[in-house]
């Protein structure tokens, strides 16, 4: 049962592993004890006694010392949360920023547009959008948020990468692109509203 328990990694937990193991060998002592043909020997019940008391010593030491460090806890997840949300405002910033430029480069004519060196422009910028979205995401992942923002973050993505088809699209004309463009902007402050928040 207790065959592939990884004390190393449990101990890693501090007081509280430890707690844990104490309780576990407890246990395991009077299952031991149990287990015996005979009659359980008085001795051996007086020093599982013993034990158990400093288990349960070590498990409300456990508990005064984690009080302090939940509340410390709290006010470093705050911390992470602010340092997100600053981080994402200026990712979010630049991705405003990009796609002024993909504008710019539309606004060229057709022919221009579809030229190689002009998509290879709108290329990189879209691949800095694109880590500009996984870089929000990671921020999120690291600041413990819901996994529903996370999800929405990878949802937002894919419908901008829909846009991102179109403005790359030999047969898109210069209206056809614009429009992309405006869907990729909106989708931009749908991402503002996920990535930015003070819960």
């Amino acid at each position: 049962m207790f065959k592939n328990l990884d004390v190393i990694k449990i101990l890693g937990y501090g007081i509280s592993g430890f707690s844990f193991l104490l309780v576990l060998l407890t246990f395991l002592l009077l299952r031991a004890e149990q287990n015996k043909d005979r009659e359980p020997r008085p001795l051996i019940i007086t020093m599982i006694w013993r034990f158990m008391l400093m288990t349960i010593f070590m498990v409300i030491l456990n508990g005064f010392i984690s009080l302090p460090l939940f509340n410390r806890n709290v006010e470093l997840q705050e911390s992470v949360t602010q340092l997100s949300n600053k981080n994402n405002f200026e990712i979010v910033k630049g991705l405003d920023e990009n796609n002024d430029k993909i504008d710019q480069i539309i606004n060229v004519n057709d022919s221009q547009t579809n030229n190689d060196s002009i998509k290879m422009a709108m290329q990189d910028i879209i691949d800095k959008q694109n880590k500009a979205l996984d870089s929000i995401k990671a921020t999120l992942t690291i600041a413990n948020s819901k996994p529903e923002r996370i999800a929405e973050i990878e949802n937002l993505k894919k419908e901008m990468a829909i846009n991102y088809k179109i403005i790359l699209d030999s047969n898109s004309n210069k209206k056809l692109r614009f429009s992309a463009n405006e869907k990729i902007k909106s989708l931009n402050y749908a991402v503002k509203r996920v990535a930015i928040t003070n819960k």
